[in-house]
């Protein structure tokens, strides 16, 4: 009985530590941590990410529970530390500047084997005749799997962020960007996008319509969604934020799918409308502790095997037009509600209704 009473009292403790982990911290901290060779130094690290209030979720406990994970300092603080020890300050160095991107991780499990992600996007910035320009731009993404993954994303962190550095003194010279950078841009509500044609590598530059040009890409098509290649390297760009090809605005799935693609958008409101998603290749619990929506998914119907996305331009946070948010949306007006039932509720349906109910036609 003693036993009996002492095993449910320990399963009661655990269960309720477990309920009570909100947060999983990342540190980039680490006694391997050493001096790698190179003939520059880091001088300015710049935050330039749209999601800054975390940096992915994780999987915690044995019910694998989804929890934000967050650094345990300043994104900016963490990897100056981290970059101070491996490109340290020497005579003869030049500095070089950075600019992050997308800086975050995430688990997804499959067959009771999870898999660990580690994604980072930077923008490489020299100085040159007292002039700032992006002169790359480098994404790295790690995977491992394992049983559990948690404890090895600052490994994949470190690896994917030291990826990029190499990446960069690989660079090819021929295919180097010189994007002249201003540090004060930044995006402010009441800026009115400009989309003019060109490859757009962070979110800001989208209302600031400076773009690079796409005149060495080529755009490719990649199932129901679109690759950028990249005409002298041959490679698959798949670091950037989005891209105009003079017709239509392109955004990077970065945070949404398991495959990093562009989609094809069209402008409604405050947000990018995209046609159509594969459901399963969303997990629906991790988006809603990243973004915080749990009452806009309102339990999306995971029997619809594509679904409409709406992306706030402005926080990137996604909204999925699943039938049961259609009918929530619609209610208060009951003739659009009753108008909305009457129809396939296709893709195109819920984007009419949508525009509809909010008077974008």
């Amino acid at each position: 009985m003693i036993r009996f009473f002492l095993f449910f009292s320990m399963l009661f403790c655990f269960v309720s530590n477990a309920q009570n982990e909100t947060r999983y911290f990342i540190s980039l901290e680490n006694s391997a941590n050493k001096k790698i060779e190179s003939g520059f130094y880091i001088e300015k690290i710049y935050d330039g990410r749209q999601i800054k209030d975390n940096v992915g979720t994780v999987q915690r406990s044995v019910f694998n529970k989804k929890v934000l994970a967050v650094l345990e300092k300043p994104l900016t603080e963490e990897l100056q530390n981290y970059l101070t020890i491996c490109f340290p300050k020497e005579e003869g160095k030049k500095g070089l500047s950075i600019r992050v991107n997308e800086f975050y991780v995430s688990e997804h499990t499959t067959d009771n084997l999870e898999t660990g992600y580690a994604t980072v996007v930077f923008d490489f910035i020299e100085k040159i005749e007292g002039v700032e320009y992006i002169v790359g731009s480098f994404s790295s993404t790690i995977s491992e799997n394992s049983f559990d993954v948690t404890s090895g994303h600052e490994q994949r962190l470190i690896k994917a962020i030291n990826t990029c550095f190499v990446e960069y003194k690989n660079r090819n010279k021929k295919a180097e960007l010189k994007i002249v950078f201003d540090p004060s841009m930044k995006m402010e509500k009441d800026l009115i996008p400009i989309y003019n044609k060109g490859i757009y590598l962070n979110y800001v530059d989208v209302f600031y319509g400076s773009p690079n040009t796409l005149d060495n890409y080529t755009v490719t098509k990649y199932k129901d969604k679109y690759c950028l290649l990249n005409n002298i390297t041959g490679k698959v760009e798949s670091g950037f934020y989005g891209f105009n090809d003079g017709q239509n605005i392109y955004i990077n799935l970065f945070h949404y799918s398991t495959v990093k693609v562009y989609a094809k958008t069209e402008i409604m409101g405050m947000y990018y409308f995209i046609d159509e998603v594969v459901s399963n290749v969303f997990d629906y619990s991790e988006l809603r502790e990243k973004f915080g929506l749990t009452v806009m998914f309102l339990f999306p119907d995971l029997t619809e095997p594509k679904l409409p996305l709406l992306i706030d331009r402005f926080t990137g946070s996604p909204v999925f037009l699943t039938n049961s948010y259609m009918v929530n949306l619609l209610s208060p007006n009951t003739l659009l509600v009753k108008e909305y039932k009457r129809t396939q509720r296709t893709s195109e349906d819920k984007k009419r209704m949508y525009k509809k109910y909010f008077g974008l036609i």
